[in-house]
């Protein structure tokens, strides 16, 4: 009995997310012209850390940024990625946000892709 229960304490340990498990094509997106992507970059930036988030890793020349939000006392924290394509020069871009649970058995948790999204938006005056 105890051995099960030590096993079933450990359940949600197994099923963690970390920063590799944020990947494009997960969350939502929205595009965006005429605007510089150093404008882009860095409205991505703050939106990640006004929102309380630490920058786990930050590669301005691939368009990823990922983040975590830790854990409070109704969550075991959240990651949260942003991948903005093209890197670099073009016409036209398109970010995406990517929030994951931090345990895939975690029930409570916030979904960030919309507000860093809007922050991300708001930083552009869009």
């Amino acid at each position: 009995m105890k051995k099960f229960l030590a096993v079933l304490m450990m359940l949600p340990l197994l099923a963690c997310a970390d920063s590799s498990d944020v990947k494009p094509g997960m969350g939502s997106s929205f595009n965006i012209t005429q605007r510089k992507y150093d404008r882009i970059w860095n409205a991505s930036i703050v939106a990640v850390t006004d929102s309380g988030m630490a920058i786990l890793e930050s590669d301005k020349e691939k368009g990823v940024i990922k983040a975590e939000k830790g854990a409070g006392l109704a969550s075991w924290g959240e990651i949260v990625g942003v991948f903005i394509t093209p890197p670099g020069g073009a016409n036209k871009y398109t970010v995406e946000v990517v929030s994951l649970k931090r345990s895939t058995t975690q029930i409570t948790g916030q979904n960030w892709e919309q507000s860093i999204s809007q922050r991300i938006k708001s930083e552009l005056s869009m």
